[in-house]
């Protein structure tokens, strides 16, 4: 981070879109403080981060990371991670939002074994694990780190609609270097090493010709 200042307010849904590198991830791993910040402090409810125990900041958020960990254990108690009070029926109402009720249809059904020596999954059944995690978790707080990387355009149509229902009224920060879905959100920050160098909605970022115009060209191209 490079002197980077950023308010949001409660509510909004917010998308930080950059080249790797530019900082996306690393201000998501600050929030949940995987990293401290080292200068500079954090707020979330106009309290320093480092104020908040840990166990009320996890209950907080709901976390979309990009390393997706798949237990070697069932269906079942792979989602109860997100919330150990779960019944059966959230289990597999939250797999049927993600389009992944097909794990749980077979006569195993949650308990099914998942990850080593029972069913691998693929990059983009991941994903929605864990955006079903977060569905089931409920936080106030979404931090979605490229939510939709390895889906194919109709599932990932798909989800961000899921999620902006699933998310509405609560604050929603999206991470991503895709272009889709980006409309819908309340303000997009276009970063570039450390620094936001363009804010605003879809509209008036296209309208400003800048980076995420040249975006927009080169993706349309």
């Amino acid at each position: 981070m490079n002197h980077l200042s950023l308010t949001i307010q409660s509510g909004e849904h917010l998308a930080l879109l950059g080249p790797t590198g530019c900082g996306k991830s690393s201000l998501l791993s600050l929030i949940t403080r995987g990293w401290e910040a080292q200068q500079g402090e954090i707020e979330l409810n106009n309290i320093p981060l480092a104020a908040w125990d840990e166990a009320s900041l996890r209950q907080r958020i709901s976390v979309v990371t990009q390393r997706v960990h798949l237990f070697s254990q069932t269906l079942r108690d792979n989602l109860l991670l997100a919330d150990p009070a779960a019944s059966d029926a959230q289990l597999n109402d939250a797999l049927h939002q993600v389009g992944l009720t097909h794990l749980a249809d077979h006569d195993e059904g949650l308990n099914a074994w998942m990850g080593e020596g029972g069913r691998p999954l693929s990059g983009g059944e991941l994903r929605r694990l864990a955006i079903a995690r977060a569905l089931l978790h409920n936080g106030d707080l979404w931090l979605l780190d490229e939510p939709t990387e390895g889906l194919d355009a109709t599932t990932e149509k798909q989800i961000l609609s899921l999620l902006q229902q699933v998310a509405h009224g609560k604050t929603l920060i999206m991470v991503t270097h895709r272009l889709n879905g980006l409309s819908a959100m309340d303000r997009i920050c276009v970063m570039d090493q450390g620094q936001i160098i363009e804010s605003g909605t879809h509209d008036e970022l296209i309208s400003k010709e800048g980076r995420y115009w040249r975006f927009h060209q080169r993706f349309a191209l």
